[in-house]
């Protein structure tokens, strides 16, 4: 008869578990839902070569630019050329943009502030066509079918807004980036 009442008191402790497990296994059906997954993405055109050297390009302005040139207010240097060629692009490449970033000079924000120790000179900065490329601009070219490439013309001089330009050096960084369509 132990045995009897043994069996029966493990039983009755079985039982309350055996009906936890089967409500969780209910509840965690009602728990569940169809649901969609959205995937999403964009595919964009592969880059292109930038034929540029390394170090980026250098832009000489000049080595003998005379102070008395910049002394009066909108003066400036001569322009000087610079190109950037993209090649290399794959066909289904439809367009290059450059945007160009750097540091914008206080006084004239559509200009590069000169970081060299020549005062009271800015560094300006235009499309071949002759629109300012101030900080964040961008030039949108077309890619040519025939040659798989394009080349961004620009041109830059010294400049100063205020005129009475010290002697010293010139310097201004702008960073270049591309994204092909």
């Amino acid at each position: 008869m132990m045995k009897e009442s043994t069996f029966l008191l493990t039983n009755k402790r079985k039982a309350p578990a055996l009906l936890l497990g089967l409500v969780a296994v209910i509840a965690s059906h009602s728990a569940i839902a169809d649901t969609q997954l959205n995937i999403t993405g964009t595919i964009k055109a592969s880059p292109c070569t930038i034929n540029i050297p390394t170090g980026g390009v250098n832009v000489d302005l000049g080595d003998s630019i005379e102070a008395s040139s910049l002394i009066t207010a909108g003066s400036a240097t001569a322009w000087k050329p610079i190109a950037i060629e993209v090649n290399s692009c794959p066909a289904t490449t439809t367009s290059a943009t450059m945007t160009l970033n750097g540091t914008a000079d206080t006084t004239e924000t559509q200009m590069y502030k000169n970081t060299g120790s020549a005062t009271e000179v800015q560094i300006e900065l235009q499309s071949a066509a002759g629109a300012s490329l101030g900080n964040g601009s961008t030039m949108v070219q077309d890619i040519d079918s025939k040659t798989n490439g394009t080349t961004f013309n620009m041109q830059a001089r010294a400049y100063s807004s205020a005129g009475k330009a010290t002697p010293g050096d010139i310097n201004g960084v702008v960073q270049l980036s591309f994204v092909y369509q």
